[in-house]
C-alpha cells in the first residue's frame, strides 16, 4: 500500500497511542506538545487489544469505503476530532486486516461499556483510628470479588486502622471486618458487612499477559472519586524499590495516584488482571510507571488467606543474598546462587549444618539463580517436608536433604537475625488492644533495595529510607523536606527500614514530642539536620 500521512491534532495519549509508540510503525515527520504528523506503512489487525498488533500483515486496501466498524469489544463509539484530510476516512480497509491508522478516529475503540459494566465493583477504602483519625494511608481503592462480598485491597492500605469503611460510588456505605492480611505480597482479603447483594469481578485465569496489552485501571486517586484510565502494560516481571521476594511486578502506564492503591487493572474483557500496588515518580504523582501485582499471585494469596487468614510458607531459617564473587576489590555476580548471609538459632539450616558462605546452587532440582528464586522455592515447600539442596562450601558441591519447617511472623525473624549479627532488636509490633495513634507525618516513605542504594550513590554503610512523596502545604513541606530526600536517622537512631521509621515516629508522639531530628541525605549527596514537625 502507498504511505498515507496522518496529522493528529491534540496529544496523541487521548487515542491510548503514546508518540514513541507510533514511531515504531511510522516515519515521525514533526511532532509538537499538540500536533503529530506521520508516515504510516504498517497495516494491521483492525481486532486490535494490544499495541503488539501494530506490526501485523493485512489485505490489501478496497476502494469502496465501508461503515464504521467498532474494534474489541462491543462498545459504543467515542466522539472524537475527525482526522485531517490527508488521512481520510474513505481509506478505511475492509476485510478482517486493516491498517488501524486508516480508519476514522470515530471508530476507535471507547472502553465505556466496559467501565459501566465493572466500576459497580470497586470501591474507596476509609480507614481510621479508634480516634476517629485517618491512618498514615488513609483511603485506598479495592474491588470485590466473590458474592460472598469479599474485597481485596493492598496491606498498606488498611494497616494500622481499626475502623474499615467500604463506600462504592453511587454513596452507600458499610463496614468491612478483615479477613487476612499477607504483609509479604502487601494484600489484604475484607469482607462486607451487609446483607445486600453487590456485583463482583472476577481474576484473568491464564498467564498470557504481554507487553501492549491494553489495560484499564479504576480507582479512588487523592480521594477525590472513582476515576478511570487506559494505558497499557509497559512491563513484566519487575521488581519496585521496596520490592520484597515473593512478587513480580506487572509495569504499566495507566495514570495510577496515591489512593489507587488497592484497586483493580482490568483486561479489555473486564477480567482483572492485578491490583494496583505502588508508583514510582520524581513528583509524588503519576508520571506513568505504576506497579502493579499480577492476578495469579493476588488469587492465590487471596486463597490463602480466605482459609487460614494468613499465608503459610516454607522456612530455611538462613539469610540469603545474591552470590558474589570479587576482582581486583570489584564486586560482581556469582556464576549463580544463593549465599547463607547467617543461620538463625534453632532453625532448620542450623539443624541440618548449613553455614553461613555457603552457596545454595540447587532446591528440588531446581537451579536458583539468586536470593530472590531461593526464597521462593523454600517458601513453596510445605512444613514438615524433606528439600534437597545442592549447594557449594569450599569450592566443592554437597548435596542435602532438609526437614522444612513453617515460616514464623516477619518480626521473629527479624528479631533473630539480629541477635545472630550483634544488633539491636526491632522494635516490636503494635499492640492491638492498645489505642492507635495517628503516625502520619506528611511524609511518604519506601524501603530502599539494594540496587536502588546503588543507582543514587548511597555509600555502602548507609542505611536510610526514600522518601516517596511529601503531602503538599504540610508541615513537613513548609520544613523542607522533598521527595527524593533519603532520611538516615532520627533521633539519634539510625533508620533502616519504613518499619523502623513508624516506630520512631509513634514513640515521639506518644512521648507528645512536637518534632523530631532527622539526618537527612539530599539529592546532591549533602547530608544536613532538620526538624520534621509532628502534628
Amino acid at each position: 500500500m502507498s504511505n498515507i500521512k496522518l496529522t493528529l491534532l491534540g496529544s496523541v495519549m487521548a487515542f491510548g497511542l503514546a508518540p514513541q509508540v507510533v514511531a515504531q510503525d511510522a516515519t515521525l515527520i514533526f511532532a509538537d506538545a499538540d500536533r503529530y504528523e506521520v508516515i504510516i506503512d504498517q497495516p494491521i489487525n483492525a481486532e486490535f487489544k494490544s499495541l503488539r498488533d501494530l506490526g501485523t500483515t493485512a489485505a490489501a486496501p478496497t476502494p469502496t469505503p465501508q461503515p464504521e466498524q467498532e474494534v474489541g469489544l462491543p462498545l459504543p463509539q467515542a466522539t472524537l476530532p475527525a482526522p485531517s484530510s490527508q488521512a481520510p476516512a474513505s481509506q478505511a480497509m475492509a476485510g478482517p486486516n486493516r491498517n488501524m491508522m486508516d480508519m476514522p478516529i470515530s471508530a476507535l475503540p471507547s472502553i465505556a461499556n466496559l467501565v459501566d459494566r465493572v466500576s459497580p465493583s470497586v470501591v474507596n477504602i476509609v480507614v481510621t483510628t479508634e480516634s476517629g483519625e485517618t491512618t498514615s494511608e488513609g483511603q485506598g481503592s479495592g474491588f470485590v470479588i466473590s458474592d460472598k462480598l469479599e474485597v481485596v485491597t493492598n496491606f498498606h492500605v488498611i494497616e494500622g486502622g481499626t475502623n474499615i469503611d467500604i463506600e462504592f460510588n453511587d454513596g452507600r456505605k458499610y463496614p468491612a471486618s478483615i479477613i487476612g492480611t499477607d504483609e509479604e505480597t502487601d494484600l489484604a482479603l475484607l469482607r462486607i458487612e451487609t446483607t445486600e447483594t453487590i456485583p463482583y469481578v472476577n481474576f484473568h485465569k491464564t498467564k498470557d499477559l504481554r507487553i501492549g496489552d491494553w489495560v484499564v485501571a479504576i480507582g479512588n486517586p487523592f480521594g477525590i472519586g472513582q476515576s478511570t484510565s487506559l494505558g497499557v502494560i509497559s512491563a513484566i516481571g519487575r521488581e519496585k524499590v521496596d520490592s520484597g521476594s515473593y512478587v513480580d511486578y506487572i509495569q504499566t502506564d495507566a495514570t495510577i495516584n496515591r489512593g489507587n492503591s488497592g484497586g483493580p487493572l482490568f483486561n479489555l474483557e473486564g477480567e482483572v488482571i492485578g491490583v494496583n500496588s505502588a508508583i514510582y515518580s520524581p513528583t509524588g504523582a503519576s508520571v506513568g510507571i505504576a506497579f502493579v501485582i499480577p492476578h495469579h499471585t493476588a488469587e492465590r494469596i487471596v486463597s490463602a488467606l480466605r482459609t487460614d487468614g494468613r499465608v503459610r510458607r516454607g522456612y530455611l531459617g538462613a539469610g540469603l543474598r545474591t552470590a558474589e564473587y570479587s576482582i581486583d576489590g570489584q564486586p560482581g555476580i556469582f556464576k549463580g546462587g544463593a549465599t547463607v548471609n547467617d543461620v538463625l538459632p534453632g532453625s532448620p539450616a542450623e539443624i541440618y549444618g548449613l553455614q553461613v558462605d555457603d552457596i545454595i546452587l540447587n532446591i528440588n532440582g531446581k537451579v536458583v539463580k539468586n536470593s530472590v528464586e531461593a526464597t521462593r522455592a523454600i517458601a513453596k515447600v510445605h512444613a514438615g517436608e524433606m528439600a534437597t539442596f545442592i549447594y557449594e562450601r569450599n569450592e566443592k558441591t554437597f548435596s542435602l536433604d532438609v526437614q522444612i519447617g513453617e515460616r514464623p511472623e516477619k518480626y521473629e525473624i527479624q528479631k533473630a537475625s539480629a541477635e545472630v549479627q550483634g544488633l539491636p532488636p526491632p522494635p516490636p509490633p503494635e499492640d492491638k488492644s492498645k489505642p492507635k495513634v495517628n503516625i502520619d507525618t506528611g511524609i511518604h516513605v519506601l524501603d530502599i533495595s539494594a540496587e536502588f542504594r546503588s543507582a543514587i550513590n548511597m555509600r555502602s554503610d548507609q542505611v536510610g529510607i526514600y522518601v516517596e512523596s511529601v503531602d503538599p502545604g504540610g508541615a513537613a513541606e513548609q520544613a523542607g523536606f522533598k521527595m527524593g530526600m533519603v532520611l538516615l536517622e532520627a533521633d539519634g537512631q539510625p533508620i533502616a527500614e519504613v518499619a523502623k521509621w513508624k516506630s520512631i515516629v509513634l514513640n515521639a508522639k506518644s512521648a507528645q514530642q512536637d518534632g523530631i531530628v532527622v539526618n537527612v541525605r539530599h539529592k546532591d549527596g549533602r547530608e544536613t539536620y532538620m526538624v520534621l514537625p509532628l502534628p
